[in-house]
């Protein structure tokens, strides 16, 4: 009988403790109880599109660096301007004399303040009247001269200096006439000319007199040569320049 009693003693007592409260959970939290996703404190900012992104910024073109100039001042390509205008002065020096010399031979062949008595050293009519004064017995000395430096007077000026080129029509031609030419031209005139003075020192020789105005056209006509062999020499043929052209 004690045993019974003890048995249903222990059945009563597991039935109200044995049970959990309505309230708790089997793990001894409050099932009410939520737990909450912890939430960042920084708002994050929505994705954008590549697209957009490449829409919005433009594109940008590599541009290859410059090279770095060097500002160097240029070297005169062309003889100075006061050099062309004592080209120009020397020429129309040497026409002038040519002009009387030519004047003389047809007139009297008497030259003003020169001797023309004999056995002097100085006789201009002994020159401009000999054989020598006249080449081939057709062409006298002092008429070649003119030609020459009328010739001289042109190709000796600013204009002739500074010539840049030019097409004229010759015979239903066109023939272009270029500054290298021009200056090949005056180049190859002076050498003629001091290769025809070479040969009027060396009749004066023979004459044995010595012409003042003679001698005043060999004169001019050796400058001349001088200055056109030195500005072929450091300038070049056919080359210019305006910078040169007005220093």
């Amino acid at each position: 009988m004690a045993n019974s009693k003890a048995r249903s003693r222990n059945r009563s007592a597991s039935g109200k403790g044995g049970r959990p409260a309505a309230g708790a959970s089997s793990n001894g939290k409050n099932p009410s109880s939520r737990t909450v996703p912890a939430v960042s404190a920084t708002p994050t900012s929505p994705r954008k599109s590549a697209n957009v992104t490449a829409a919005r910024s433009p594109k940008r073109t590599a541009v290859a660096p410059e090279p770095e100039r060097s500002f160097e001042p240029e070297s005169p390509s062309g003889p100075p301007l006061w050099l062309q205008v004592t080209s120009l002065v020397l020429a129309v020096i040497g026409l002038a004399i040519s002009a009387y010399e030519t004047y003389a031979h047809y007139n009297g062949s008497h030259l003003a303040g020169c001797p023309s008595g004999a056995g002097g050293t100085f006789n201009c009519t002994a020159v401009i009247t000999s054989s020598q004064s006249v080449v081939f017995n057709v062409f006298p000395v002092a008429v070649l001269g003119l030609a020459f430096y009328v010739f001289a007077v042109v190709i000796f000026s600013p204009w002739a200096w500074r010539f840049r080129g030019l097409a004229i029509r010759l015979g239903g031609r066109r023939v272009r006439i270029t500054s290298r030419g021009v200056d090949i031209v005056r180049l190859g005139s002076v050498i003629v000319g001091m290769g025809f003075v070479m040969y009027l020192i060396y009749a004066e020789f023979q004459i044995g007199s010595v012409c003042e105005y003679c001698s005043g056209v060999h004169l001019v006509t050796f400058l001349l040569f001088c200055i056109t062999v030195v500005s072929a020499a450091l300038w070049g043929l056919g080359k210019r320049n305006t910078s040169a052209v007005r220093s």
